[in-house]
Formats: C-alpha cells, structure tokens, sequence
C-alpha cells in the first residue's frame, strides 16, 4: 500500500434499505480528511423483494431491481454530497457479492475498499461462504472492515507485524503493513503501535499449552528487530509490544488493552489447502475484535476471482 493519499475509496453496500450505514459513514470521514472521491457498490443476486409491478422477462425485472436499488444509493449519497464529497452510485447484479467487489475493484483500482463487518457464529465460520472471508482472501486491494461508524480524533493504529517472518510470509509483508499504517495516520492523525506474537502453537504442541506464556520468555523477535523494521519504514511507533501465545487470541486481548481503534495486518494466500481448513489469523481475528480492521495483501499478489461475471441463461 503506498504512503500517498487515497484518491478512490470502494463502499460495498451490502443493504442499500437498511437503517443503519456504519460503512458508509465511515467512509465519509475517512473522504472528508483526505479528499478521497466514494463509490457506493451494491451487488445483487436474488431480485427479492420483487418490482411492483413485475415486469415480464428476466431481464426486465433485475432492471427494474438495479434501478430501485441505485434509486436507494442516491439517496444515501445526497448527505454525503452535502458535506461537498464527490460520490458515485453504481448497482450490478453478480454473485457471490464477495467476488462481485473484487472484479468492481480489478475494474475501478480504487485505493481502498471499505466494508461493514459482521460478528459471525463459529458454525457459520466453518460452513457459510462469507464475504468477510472471501474479501480477506481474494481483494486485491486493502480493505477496511468497518466495526464502528466513528473515525477517532487520535486513533491508535496496532499493526500486527513479524520480523521472524514465519510461515514463509513474504519479507515485505511487514513493509507494506508499516506504510499502510502510517499512511493512515499521515491522513487521519493517531499513533501507531507494533505488535509480534511469537505463535507458541509452533513450538508447544496444542496439549502442552495450558496458559499465556510470560513475555520475557520471546527469543525470536526483539524490540531491537521492531525497531529496524519501523525505521526502515520511517515510522515511529509510540507502543510495542511482544507477546508469546496463539496470535488470534493475543491479537484480539491487545486491541482491548491498548484500546485501539483500528487493527492494520496481513493476510497471506495459502492455495492448494481445502478452503474448510483455512483459518489464517486474520479471518479468526475479524469477528472477535471490537475495532476496525484493516487487511493488506502480499505484493504481488493475484486475485483467483474472474473478471467475468455470471451471465443470464438465453
């Protein structure tokens, strides 16, 4: 993610009728600082509820439903325009909605998606396709998952990082999650944090693992190791922190007791695995934390979504 200001920011809409648009204020706070101009995307497949009255063919009635839907758009985006913020409405019907924002996003290359977040039950995690997950591993671009509508005036910013660069992550990862964060607070205002978590799951067996081992015990990763990588990236991090445990888990308790307002990390591509098994950090992480997350690719990286839509059957 580059350090320069954000020109395009992607709002997936996932109910354009709804009361409740945390996503899309949040957005707008993050245009109103930096300039940025919002696209308000709405996918949809099913054309439910129906048009009244029906139309007669297929394609007459997903007309009719773009139309209602972009109809609804407008009409969350003349507040925003108000406010002097360049908006744009655009409505497709595609599916899975998850793939339907990334083939918008190899469209448009918009800087940032930013995406409302549910909390999810564990059996959904295991058997629902959901596009918190499928945005996680797929999007190209970063995404800002949307948990509270507020932009704090100081925001602390955690960036999760790994200087032992385990699980064969890409080295540059690490540079990617410091300018990401630092460019949110070059544009923005807050501080940054760093965190490592020494995954103990790769060194204890799970059976063996009976309580949070003590900080002092990490030998990996120093904060002399924090420090190179920050000042390579000319950031200054106002908090660090080294914990030894299951990164989920500490991810999720240092967001609480750092109270921070956005979490920045990585998501890497592991193909080939059964997509049941893959449970990466980021996808544990984003229904247990109570702030924002912000997830940012490898470089390169390519998405296994097709430019290509679904069509209707002649």
């Amino acid at each position: 993610m580059p350090t320069q200001s954000w020109k395009a920011i992607l709002v997936a809409v996932r109910e354009p009728g709804a009361r409740k648009q945390i996503a899309i204020r949040k957005a707008a706070r993050l245009a109103a600082s930096t300039g940025a101009r919002v696209t308000l995307f709405h996918a949809f497949s099913a054309p439910l509820p129906l048009p009244d009255p029906l139309p007669s063919d297929p394609k007459a009635i997903l007309r009719a439903v773009a139309k209602q839907r972009r109809d609804q758009l407008q009409k969350l985006a003349r507040p925003l325009r108000a406010q002097g913020l360049e908006v744009q409405c655009d409505v497709a019907w595609d599916f899975p909605p998850a793939h339907a924002i990334v083939r918008r996003v190899l469209a448009d290359k918009p800087d940032l998606v930013v995406a409302e977040s549910h909390r999810h039950s564990k059996v959904a995690r295991w058997f629902l396709a959901n596009s918190d997950w499928e945005l996680i591993r797929e999007c190209p671009c970063p995404v800002w998952f949307v948990k509270q509508a507020r932009l704090a005036k100081n925001p602390i910013v955690l960036t999760a990082i790994d200087p032992s660069h385990a699980h064969a992550k890409p080295a540059a990862l690490d540079d990617r999650l410091l300018q990401a964060a630092a460019s949110v607070t070059r544009q923005v205002g807050g501080k940054i944090a760093l965190i490592h978590v020494e995954d103990i799951g790769r060194i204890l067996p799970p059976r063996l693992i009976t309580r949070p081992a003590s900080d002092a015990a990490i030998g990996a990763v120093t904060f002399e190791d924090m420090d190179r990588l920050a000042k390579r990236n000319r950031v200054t991090a106002a908090t660090r922190v080294l914990k030894m445990g299951i990164p989920a888990d500490a991810l999720v308790a240092s967001t609480a007791e750092l109270k921070a307002d956005l979490l920045v990390m990585g998501a890497v591509s592991r193909s080939g695995l059964r997509h049941s098994h893959i449970g990466s950090t980021a996808e544990a992480v984003i229904d247990a934390v109570m702030c924002d997350v912000l997830v940012v690719k490898p470089r390169p990286f390519k998405t296994a979504v097709s430019r290509k839509g679904p069509k209707l059957p002649a």
